[in-house]
């Protein structure tokens, strides 16, 4: 998906906002730094890993921090990426001149958690009295914004130093985390327009795979915001639905077979686009400069099997390769380990799928029309877009006005129905869920899409 596709906003008209973020001044957002859900444990003291989000967002940022620094390359596939510094890894230094490596959402926007990365690193060294380090910082950022969300909420400093601080040895969160928080992927398969067509743009998120070789330690991170689908080692989609787990998707082969080339995502204003998967290969053999970039050429050519397509004109594609150089291993090769490497890299593009929440239980009792008119009024998304909720004929339906993004069609009116646990679900394709907020009695807001991937709106009064 290009960005011309998403950059249309509408105005939002006058009256009072109840709690919303499209407030004249939105409170600042606050950064999220819990260690909830699935994560992998692995063994490699010498790096700390962190994240911290913005369910403002939401989105998020991962930091990788090596404080005894690292010997670093860099691979760029993509045809759009979005980096920082990579042009210091392109000069062959064989001295460990790296501290962290950084990925984000937000776009471009989001290289600014980079920096609040290298100024947090500064803190902390000026804190030991080493008041003349210099933080060597590289970074990356998927495009998370766009169609996926209302909110513009984007990483930044302080979301980066943030990431920083939480930062620990031996764990990485997976699925709807840090830079992965809003990661989606397939988009290449997705034909036509409209809110239907789009409740088959399925999430995605950050994932990990790590082993050991004799004292050779090798681990592989990425985020996977892909154009392409992600494939198992069967040769099968893995996920095809935003909303639903349970759907069995097609083999790759039978959905190239079924999509002939579209021949209009190509981004010819130039800038960011929509799809990039990001990626760190660490380690900590002893490698010369030449093996270390081989290793990231290497890995990189072979994550074209979990992702297809990969590495396209519509993909900001970077993976960073970094060694710690503190063992030696002669029984392994530079070849073998960019093997091993590879096999890692597609283990943790699958382990990037995330956890969808559980489908809204069945009532047992409809809901009577009275108890259903609380509902009743017009929220407001981040943006000024705004869902009219009225009755219909002691139901409720709903009705989209201003940009829809991937949600919702302008003008069309959806049914809704009441679930259990206070919960509704729009009646479309994707069968997004609504969550009415309360306070003191009276309906606030509501929440589509309670979970990882939250967006908020406020009720105007």
């Amino acid at each position: 998906m290009s960005i011309a596709l998403w950059l249309a906003l509408v105005i939002c008209s006058p009256g009072k906002i109840v709690n919303s973020q499209d407030n004249a001044s939105p409170p600042d957002p606050v950064p999220k730094t819990n260690k909830d859900g699935p994560s992998l444990k692995f063994d490699f003291p010498a790096m700390l890993v962190g994240v911290a989000e913005y369910d403002e967002g939401p989105t998020g940022t991962t930091v990788f921090y090596f404080p005894k620094g690292v010997k670093a390359a860099v691979d760029v596939r993509g045809g759009a990426p979005g980096e920082l510094n990579a042009a210091a890894l392109q000069l062959s230094y064989e001295r460990p001149q790296m501290q962290a490596v950084v990925f984000s959402g937000g776009s471009w926007y989001g290289l600014s958690a980079a920096t609040g990365v290298a100024n947090g690193i500064k803190e902390l060294k000026n804190a030991k009295g080493d008041m003349d380090s210099i933080a060597g910082v590289v970074g990356a950022i998927i495009y998370d914004v766009g169609g996926r969300r209302f909110s513009r909420v984007t990483p930044d400093d302080k979301l980066g130093k943030a990431a920083l601080l939480t930062a620990e040895p031996g764990w990485f969160p997976l699925g709807a985390r840090g830079a992965g928080r809003f990661a989606m992927q397939g988009g290449y398969y997705l034909r036509g327009q409209g809110a239907d067509k789009f409740a088959n743009w399925a999430h995605s998120g950050q994932g990990a795979a790590f082993r050991t070789a004799g004292p050779t330690r090798i681990g592989v991170f990425t985020i996977v915001n892909a154009l392409g689908a992600i494939v198992d080692r069967s040769g099968r989609v893995v996920r095809c639905n935003r909303n639903n787990a349970d759907e069995v998707c097609p083999l790759i082969s039978e959905k190239l077979k079924a999509f002939p080339p579209i021949n209009t995502t190509t981004n010819s204003s130039g800038g960011p686009t929509g799809n990039t998967t990001i990626t760190l290969v660490v380690t900590n053999q002893k490698l010369p400069f030449w093996a270390l970039q081989r290793l990231a050429v290497q890995v990189h050519s072979s994550m074209s099997r979990a992702i297809q397509p990969f590495a396209t004109a519509e993909d900001g594609d970077i993976l960073y390769a970094v060694s710690t150089d503190e063992v030696d291993n002669p029984s392994l090769t530079p070849v073998d380990l960019g093997v091993m490497a590879s096999e890692l890299a597609w283990d943790a593009v699958l382990s990037s799928v995330p956890t969808i929440p559980a489908k809204p239980a069945a009532l047992n009792v409809k809901s009577r029309a009275d108890e259903l008119r609380k509902f009743i009024g017009s929220y407001v998304f981040p943006g000024g877009g705004e869902l009219s909720i009225v009755d219909a004929a002691g139901s409720l339906k709903a009705k989209f006005k201003g940009n829809g993004r991937i949600y919702f069609d302008t003008e069309k009116d959806y049914a809704i129905t009441a679930k259990g646990n206070g919960l509704f679900v729009l009646e479309s394709a994707a069968r997004d869920v609504l969550k009415f907020e309360e306070s003191g009695g009276q309906i606030t807001g509501l929440t589509m899409n309670p979970g990882p991937w939250a967006i908020r709106a406020g009720l105007r009064r």
